[in-house]
């Protein structure tokens, strides 16, 4: 993993130890792993060791924030890169190391390494490996700036998570907004079919109100005004008139209950015939289609589609006209 990377990861934090208090550190190896352990002590027969203070690193996350700063490969003589720009660093803020930091682990750095190991009597001799590492870190993590920093980490952590959650709200406005917005679109669309079809069924109605035939209502008024003179001859009788308003069949066969409108007489046969056309004043033509028992001599009956306009003929002696 590049460098850069890995300190950008703890908040690009640069380590300045400056000048330590000394103090004594023990060093421990364990037989599962090949972490050191690094304790305070006060046993004034281990003052040969490093002068510095440090507490004991050795847990998951100190590991891997040692794998962040150092790498997770063994560094020695011939190696470059960040890595080793960062070991000559922290060898120089310990006073090992009088050189340039230019990241290229050569002779000058060697010896500062293996200064440190022959201090804390470290069998690595000049491999920056676990152990050396330990103690870089282990010395690190105790100074203030590095606490400092791990606050700001901390702080950057929330706000990270502030962040994360004022855009998951975001999103959600965003998401039910976008449903909203649809909803409103397919119930304008909904609305707009339903008044589509009100429309149509509404121009159909239109069109078959237009090809229905139109129905006037108008009132029989006989006219007395004497029929215009045919250019036909004709025969004029004298007769009683009555009326009558009947269903079924005349004596002819002519049904009444489905013609109701039908213009017939009854006559005597002897005097007038059968199918002959009649003029009857201000009535028109008649066919004379009927007989009765009571109709003799120089009598017709008209007929009237209803009893109403036959009550209203009566009886009257009028003169018609036989039609030739």
């Amino acid at each position: 993993m590049n460098i850069i990377k890995r300190l950008t990861a703890m908040t690009s934090l640069t380590v300045c130890l400056g000048v330590l208090t000394p103090t004594t550190i023990v060093f421990a190896k364990t037989n599962s792993t090949n972490d050191n352990h690094i304790m305070k002590s006060n046993d004034s027969e281990q003052s040969h060791a490093i002068g510095f203070a440090a507490n004991a690193s050795g847990s998951q996350s100190d590991n891997q924030e040692i794998n962040i700063i150092f790498g997770n490969s063994l560094l020695q003589q011939g190696d470059s890169g960040p890595e080793v720009a960062k070991l000559q660093n922290e060898l120089r803020q310990l006073g090992y190391y009088g050189g340039e930091v230019d990241g290229v682990f050569g002779e000058q750095t060697y010896d500062a390494v293996h200064a440190l190991e022959s201090d804390r009597q470290d069998s690595e001799s000049g491999i920056v490996g676990s152990d050396t590492k330990t103690a870089l870190y282990t010395i690190y993590r105790n100074t203030d700036e590095s606490k400092q920093n791990q606050k700001k980490l901390v702080e950057i952590k929330i706000q990270e998570k502030k962040n994360a959650k004022e855009r998951a709200r975001k999103a959600a406005e965003e998401k039910a907004k976008k449903i909203a917005e649809e909803a409103a679109r397919q119930a304008a669309k909904e609305d707009a079919k339903k008044a589509a079809a009100k429309k149509a069924v509404a121009e159909r109605a239109n069109a078959s109100a237009e090809k229905r035939p139109q129905v006037t209502t108008t009132s029989y008024k006989p006219s007395n005004s004497q029929p215009a003179a045919t250019a036909s001859k004709g025969k004029s009788i004298t007769v009683e008139a009555t009326s009558y308003s009947l269903g079924g069949h005349s004596a002819t066969g002519i049904d009444f209950s489905s013609n109701p409108n039908a213009k017939v007489i009854a006559v005597d046969p002897s005097i007038i015939p059968l199918g002959s056309r009649v003029i009857i004043p201000g009535y028109g033509v008649y066919i004379a289609g009927d007989t009765g028992g009571a109709i003799r001599g120089n009598r017709i009956d008209v007929h009237f589609a209803s009893r109403d306009q036959a009550l209203n003929f009566g009886r009257r002696t009028i003169t018609i006209t036989v039609l030739q």
